[in-house]
Parts: structure tokens; sequence; C-alpha cells
């Protein structure tokens, strides 16, 4: 299994515009052959100390059988046209992609 962990910090307040434009995009990933779970994140407070919280923070929780999968997602016209749809609100993106062992 392939683990996707990405974090993404948007323009402040743009999160309700990020998460309507993936819950779309989302319906679509999860008919993609080798996808097992695609979905969004947000922080729950927990008052730990060393949990950073960010209002502003999506967090997408992605999982694919192979890395085949990922790569042809990765690829994919609806992956390229949700880019192109948030690319003004989003500030910064991180990845780890990781791999089962």
């Amino acid at each position: 299994m392939i683990h996707v962990v990405a974090h993404v910090t948007l323009r402040p307040g743009t999160a309700p515009v990020f998460l309507r434009e993936f819950r779309d995009l989302a319906v679509l990933v999860r008919q993609e052959p080798g996808c097992v779970d695609y979905f969004p994140a947000r922080d729950v407070d927990m008052g730990l100390h060393f949990q950073p919280l960010d209002p502003d923070r999506v967090t997408v929780l992605e999982k694919w059988t192979n890395r085949k999968a990922l790569e042809s997602h990765l690829r994919s016209g609806h992956m390229r046209g949700f880019e192109d749809r948030i690319k003004d609100i989003v500030l910064d993106m991180k990845l780890t992609i990781v791999e089962e062992v």
C-alpha cells in the first residue's frame, strides 16, 4: 500500500471553497482503479502542547494499492482541473508519500 499525507495551507478563510472543490473531486478519485481511501481532514484540538493547530490547513489522506495507481491518479485530467481551480487559494502544500514495509 502507498499512503499519501498532503498538508495544504490555504489563504485565510478559504477552507470552505477548497473543501467544496475537493468533495466534487473526491467522487471521481474514489472511482479510480487502485484508490482505497481519499478524504480531507481538519485539525482537532486535543489540548496537546506539541500539536500545532491551523484553521487554514486541510490535510488530505490517501491510500493507494500501488505506485502505478497513484502515478495514474496524479496524471489524471480531473486532478489537473482541480489544481487549476484551487491554485489561487493554496499558499503551500507539503506531501509525505510512504509505502508499507
